[in-house]
């Protein structure tokens, strides 16, 4: 029962927001004719000022024509079945954090996954409230089972506060609490996936492509500090300027059901521990400047997991490379509610 009125109240959100796209549409419709109106008028007064003739004269020789422009449609595509999910990679799992955790149990494409979330939670408020269809906090809800690997989704909500650092710390300790519950699970940190040009432009509240990265880069840190998988949902679904594709999602931010399987079939493919290079890499893209000048630490070598193989290889160049993204754009009104520092001693 509590599901179904979970899945109502998002219905009936999804609706509202149907209503606002078309009273929005109308509204410009609304304004376009009114300024068509007022360039033919200014033509006539032009016309009529400089022959000197009357504006009904002026009026008749020059008719104002208007062309509709058509609205190109977007052709209907199949949805991907789940069945080219690869489920076998998250068996005897546990998904545990925000709106994005959420969708894996709201879209019931990995049933044999435990789910322990909330939209909304962040990381001040997961060790009290409690996850959904449950009495017991999110993070708590690790107790009650053990799992082989444990799957971190943080950051949206962090993201008004545009503080990285405060991130770090915050989720450093969360994942000393995961260690300690699920002591032989090995944890992997989610990526925050990117959001549409039109949500990135006109976000106030610190959703856009600049700090989402920023944000990110702080979680691949955190991966090699703490020796943790680091799960890239961002380079899983970005396009080649960085956005999440227009169409793929109701409101620009939260994802189809099509996403979620493309996310989750990268995220199987393209798992890795990250090394002093990673974030060398990740330095030099967001400032422009090698970020490689510790050279008294000593690097560890990458560690990549592939369909539950746990291997070890050298860093590499062409490691870890992105395939095609094809998201289905069908399934988009389906919508879900929504520096590194090192410890002082």
């Amino acid at each position: 029962m509590a599901m179904s009125q979970r899945m109502w109240r998002r219905e009936q959100e999804r609706r509202r927001r149907e209503r606002e796209r078309r009273a929005r549409r109308r509204r410009n419709c609304a304004i376009a004719v009114i300024l068509i109106a007022i360039a033919a008028g200014a033509a006539v007064t032009i016309r009529y000022c400089t022959a000197g003739g009357s504006v009904s004269e002026q009026t008749t020789a020059a008719p104002v024509t208007v062309t509709a422009i058509p609205t190109p449609a977007i052709p209907s595509r199949t949805p991907i079945p789940v069945s080219e999910l690869r489920t076998s990679f998250y068996d005897d799992s546990a998904f545990v954090g925000n709106a994005l955790a959420d969708g894996i149990a709201l879209y019931g494409i990995l049933p044999q996954t435990d789910v322990y979330a909330k939209v909304g939670i962040d990381l001040d408020n997961a060790y009290t409230t409690a996850a959904d269809n449950a009495s017991t906090s999110v993070v708590d809800q690790l107790k009650s089972s053990k799992f082989s690997k444990v799957f971190l989704c943080f950051g949206e909500s962090e993201l008004a506060a545009q503080d990285a650092q405060a991130f770090y710390d915050k989720y450093r300790e969360l994942i000393a609490t995961v260690k300690e519950y699920q002591q032989s699970a090995r944890i992997y940190l989610i990526a925050i996936p990117p959001v549409t040009e039109e949500v990135s432009d006109s976000s106030s509240t610190g959703m856009t492509i600049d700090n989402i990265r920023d944000y990110n880069d702080t979680i691949k840190e955190l991966a090699y500090d703490e020796d943790v998988y680091f799960a890239d949902a961002y380079e899983a679904l970005a396009d080649n300027d960085g956005y999440l594709e227009n169409g793929v999602s109701a409101d620009g931010i939260n994802l189809n059901r099509d996403c979620y399987i493309e996310m989750l079939n990268y995220i199987a493919d393209n798992v890795y521990i990250p090394d002093r290079e990673d974030l060398a890499s990740s330095s030099e893209s967001s400032d422009g400047e090698d970020g490689s000048s510790d050279e008294e630490q000593t690097e560890r070598p990458r560690r990549t997991e592939t369909a539950g193989d746990d291997t070890e290889e050298e860093p590499s160049e062409t490691a870890s490379p992105k395939p095609a993204v094809n998201v289905l754009k069908d399934s988009a009104s389906t919508e879900r509610p929504s520096r590194e520092s090192e410890d002082s001693e």
